[in-house]
């Protein structure tokens, strides 16, 4: 079992002052390994949201690496801070868990990618837009 951290107060990490999102990955990690004695040595991002800025802000924070949600096994080569997780709701049954784990699609997985891809979108466009605006 490890412990891993996910921030303080569960903010979008992408979508929050570069100096708060030192704070949350700073400060969740230092409070961690106070309590428990022991290091934490990766981030579960809030959502699976993360950019550039942010798996560059948790490297700095001494993480080893991040992960985000993507509805992906993790393969050898993937980014370290840009690990996939899948989606496990209360309604996953035992079997197809381990359908999943073992790399199979199921019509869970099929509609989590297709949130996780929609939200992509949505939040690069927010992103342009509010830029773009200022």
């Amino acid at each position: 079992i490890e412990i891993g951290a996910h921030s303080c107060r569960h903010p979008q990490l992408d979508q929050i002052t570069p100096d708060r999102l030192r704070e949350e990955l700073y400060a969740s990690k230092a409070r961690l390994e106070e309590k428990l004695a022991m290091p934490v040595p990766g981030v579960a991002y809030p959502f699976g949201y993360s950019n550039a800025q942010v798996r560059e802000t948790a490297r700095a924070a001494g993480y080893g690496y991040g992960h985000a949600v993507r509805n992906l096994i993790a393969s050898p080569g993937a980014d370290p801070f840009a690990i996939p997780r899948l989606t496990v709701h209360r309604t996953t049954t035992l079997a197809e868990f381990r359908a999943m784990v073992d790399g199979h699609l199921t019509l869970t997985l099929m509609k989590d990618r297709a949130i996780t891809r929609g939200y992509a979108v949505v939040r690069r466009t927010r992103a342009l837009l509010t830029s773009s605006a200022e």
